[in-house]
């Protein structure tokens, strides 16, 4: 039977190579890799001359689930994501997020109830990308994701942690500095826990765990997401997000090294409006409480609260809100007042900011000038789940149709929309004049901001990437298609649902819920050819025909959805964008293609080092990749002998003559 289904999967990769003129690319990339932008100049580091289409990743596989620092430069493509990272010193510590969409992919068949079988589903994706897409090591085993060490001087690396090297699989998601120590937070081992690095040793150590292994199960069973993303600084405190079995949960320490007696909890689901949405079949697989920033001598904690219970329609997730903590005469008393949320609440702002704004799941968020900024992070996990077991394309569609907007908050909470679309909250538009995705439908996420040399640095991640199976089959509008471009697209149609939403095809056992039109639609190829189908598309293009047929009805609103989507992929142009501002209003694009690599779906951090801004991408196809960017501000260190006496010596001499001068005051004073 086996050997059936993989005959069956060779078969569509020969239609739809013939359909779509798939063909593997290969890059030539000799020498350093490097792109300029006017004045910016990018200098890629992990991997330094693999172009794009060749694998990357910051370490190398080795066989057997191991790893090794650059050992032959062959790299790992499943190290996808650079994850969260913090700077120190020369070096910047990374963590990676490994296999980052067949672990989301892993999630929907285990939690979310789509039986599948994973190497029918790996065939899958092997014919929508042509190969393109990682699927797993070659060996079949698997590595976990890592912390690494970069040495920015250097591009040495150090693998800190990873299963092959201290048994602990980590996926940590953002990262802090605090008190001369670096903090990571996220999942080790599946379970939530915060992680200390000690820079001046290494030492690695779990400061926290929410839930501990004995709990695992349990939470399995009630669909708890665990991997937690907010944290920072706040004054003379280390503040972290938590998930536990009772739900979500905010920690203080002004000692963390000390453990886990030493945090105290400041708020709990109910301290924080019931808003936390943190189960996987909520918004972004229970996004949870997703980033806090200390502003205006308060704590802003951004969270996605959208879950099947408080959804506004089938294509759409509640959105985010923000809240913001006060703290009292004492560390552990706080007070917790909605900004943006229910406004049966006391909030100022609805969910989401804008009423009309219906998309963004999560508000990503940044200071600077004075400001707090705000970016929209549109849900994209339910829409692929969507089309990929359903051949259902409204959820991306309505998402593509309303690409994220960024606004700003002053110290007063008066909110200004920065670059987005003019709605009747923001008549005039947006301060930059500039339309939501900076103008570009496929920008779905503002995933990270950052400021350096007084700029502001915004990086967003790009759907175009992932929708590429489609992107390359648009062509052109209804009532102009022939009955031949018809029956190629029908063709293509009938392939896709086979892969995507069948629980009968020989090819992938998907979806044990799948919706009722593409059930109506399997049934319409059943009883009649793909020509006559063709025909049948034409006529009621064309208005010519009053059928009801239910099922004729159903694949004609599947290829309406489908090509409204080729649409948008039309104009795209894959690869995360860069923007930089020096106003924090007025944008120039310093990328729109992901540094020319179209595998690069998402800028996903930035470290603000003394010699550059360090940059690190979500590539889900061949690997995360790091670069360094320069503005032409850097301080350039001078290394002549007299520059290293004065740096050596320098600080002696001149405390002898200030003491002397001292010395001399006081003299003059006792004896003048």
């Amino acid at each position: 039977m086996k050997k059936k289904k993989l005959s069956a999967v060779i078969s569509v990769v020969l239609v739809i190579s013939m359909i779509l003129g798939l063909s593997a690319v290969s890059y030539a990339s000799g020498g350093a890799v490097s792109y300029k932008s006017g004045e910016y100049e990018l200098t890629k580091i992990s991997h330094p001359a693999k172009g794009s289409g060749e694998t990357d990743g910051i370490v190398d596989y080795t066989g057997n689930g191991t790893v090794s620092a650059l050992d032959n430069g062959q790299g790992d493509r499943g190290q996808n994501y650079a994850w969260a990272s913090v700077p120190y010193g020369d070096y910047v510590y990374v963590s990676t997020n490994y296999n980052s969409l067949g672990l989301t992919l892993g999630f929907m068949d285990s939690v979310l109830g789509h039986d599948f079988d994973p190497a029918e589903m790996n065939a899958t994706l092997d014919v929508m990308y042509n190969g393109h897409f990682y699927t797993g090591e070659p060996d079949g085993a698997t590595t976990g994701g890592l912390l690494t060490k970069i040495n920015t001087k250097t591009n040495e690396v150090t693998v800190l942690m990873g299963a092959s090297v201290d048994g602990n699989s980590v996926q940590l998601r953002n990262a802090c500095t605090f008190k001369d120590k670096l903090y990571f937070c996220g999942s080790v081992n599946g379970l939530p826990k915060i992680v200390e690095v000690d820079p001046a040793t290494d030492k690695c150590t779990i400061i926290y765990e929410g839930i501990n292994p004995k709990d695992y199960y349990a939470a399995y069973l009630q669909g708890i997401c665990t991997g937690i993303r907010g944290l920072c600084a706040f004054g003379d405190y280390l503040v972290v997000s938590m998930v536990t079995l009772e739900g979500p949960q905010i920690l203080i320490s002004s000692n963390p090294s000390a453990g886990q007696e030493a945090f105290t909890v400041i708020a709990d689901q109910q301290d924080l409006f019931d808003y936390p949405a943190y189960h996987f079949p909520d918004s972004i697989y229970g996004g949870s409480i997703w980033e806090m920033v200390e502003y205006n001598n308060a704590l802003y904690v951004s969270i996605c609260t959208g879950t099947p219970d408080n959804k506004p329609d089938e294509n759409t997730m509640q959105s985010f809100a923000i809240v913001r903590g006060n703290m009292g005469k004492n560390y552990d008393e706080w007070t917790w007042t909605p900004v943006i949320g229910d406004k049966a609440d006391g909030a100022k702002y609805t969910f989401g900011i804008d009423p009309e704004r219906t998309r963004a799941g999560a508000g990503v968020l940044h200071i600077y000038n004075g400001y707090l900024y705000i970016g929209e992070y549109n849900d994209e996990e339910i829409p692929l789940e969507n089309i990929l077991f359903n051949a259902d394309f409204d959820f991306m569609n309505a998402n593509l149709e309303q690409s994220v907007s960024l606004y700003r908050m002053d110290k007063n909470e008066n909110i200004e929309l920065v670059m987005g679309n003019a709605t009747e909250m923001f008549p005039k538009g947006s301060l930059s004049g500039l339309d939501s995705g900076f103008g570009r439908n496929e920008n779905q996420y503002i995933w990270r901001m950052a400021d350096y040399n007084g700029k502001l640095y915004v990086g967003t991640f790009d759907t175009s990437s992932l929708l590429e199976p489609i992107g390359q089959f648009a062509n052109g509008d209804l009532l102009s298609m022939t009955p031949a471009e018809w029956a190629s697209l029908i063709g293509y149609i009938k392939t896709f649902i086979e892969i995507s939403g069948s629980s009968n095809s020989e090819i992938a056992t998907a979806c044990v819920t799948e919706t009722e039109d593409a059930a109506n639609v399997r049934k319409l190829f059943e009883k009649y050819s793909v020509d006559e189908l063709a025909n049948m598309m034409v006529n009621k293009a064309k208005g010519r025909t009053s059928t009801q047929d239910i099922a004729l009805v159903s694949l004609w609103d599947t290829v309406e959805g489908f090509l409204e989507c080729a649409g948008y992929m039309k104009d795209a142009t894959r690869g995360f964008d860069l923007y930089v501002s020096e106003d924090g209003v007025n944008f120039e694009a310093i990328t729109i293609n992901g540094f020319n690599d179209p595998y690069n779906h998402g800028l996903r951090t930035f470290s603000v080092l003394d010699d550059g801004l360090m940059i690190g991408t979500a590539n889900p196809f061949y690997a995360c990749q790091v670069w360094m960017l320069t503005d032409g501000n850097e301080v350039v260190e001078d290394n002549s002998f007299a520059a290293v006496m004065e740096r050596v010596f320098g600080d002696v001499i001149r405390y002898f003559v200030t003491f002397f001068k001292e010395f001399h005051l006081i003299f003059d004073v006792i004896f003048g």
